[in-house]
């Protein structure tokens, strides 16, 4: 399938070329956003970008919370509410770190700060999507797990010599990290695949 072909949601560390698919909505992964925060805190000792760190984590809680209750969504008003906290945070980080006034010429100089700050602001829904979308993750870390492995192959190894290695190779992950989401044991399900018994999800 061609990247243009892609119509869901796609979770990633907002790399700006990502929001040139305009066919699929977006969600910026919050596990580089608490990276992002906590190095901010530390670089500078925002107490707003703590603030927002310790927002998302509850947010993300209590969506495994309802989730874990069988709920497909959250209530309307705590989904305001929650929103409202966001843009309060925001405009609090504001004051604490405005924006330094520009020289005679050229753009004022904006740190590391400025530059989160003003990117949780324009991309709000991106970041809160998993609040108001449950099928959509808090962040991006199964896809990252899920190509781990093979750059670590190419790191190590460097290559392969042929073009059926690396399709053997890819066919095995794809098949170990398809069992394990799916609660089965990887040793018990390669046996199996071995037998001519593979695990075969059922599919909607």
């Amino acid at each position: 399938m061609a990247y243009s072909d892609f119509k869901g949601t796609a979770c990633h560390d907002h790399w700006i070329p990502y929001y040139t698919f305009g066919d699929c909505s977006h969600s910026e992964c919050n596990s580089h956003n608490l990276r992002n925060l906590k190095g901010i805190n530390e670089d500078y000792n925002h107490e707003w970008a703590k603030n927002m760190s310790s927002l998302l984590i509850e947010i993300k809680q209590r969506v495994d919370t309802l989730r874990s209750e069988g709920r497909a969504e959250m209530d309307f008003n705590e989904t305001a509410k929650y929103n409202a906290i966001y843009k309060d945070i925001i405009s609090k980080g504001k004051l604490e770190c405005p924006i330094p006034v520009a020289e005679k010429t050229g753009r004022p100089k904006k740190n590391a700060a400025h530059r989160l700050l003003a990117r949780l602001q324009k991309y709000d829904v991106e970041t809160l999507s998993f609040m108001y979308d449950f099928n959509i993750p808090f962040d991006n870390n199964l896809a990252e797990r899920d190509i781990r492995m093979v750059k670590l192959r190419q790191k190590i190894s460097g290559c392969f010599r042929g073009k059926e290695g690396p399709i053997v190779f890819c066919r095995i992950r794809s098949y170990i990290s398809t069992c394990r989401k799916n609660g089965q044991k990887v040793m018990e399900s390669l046996v199996k695949a071995i037998k001519g018994e593979p695990f075969i999800p059922q599919t909607l």
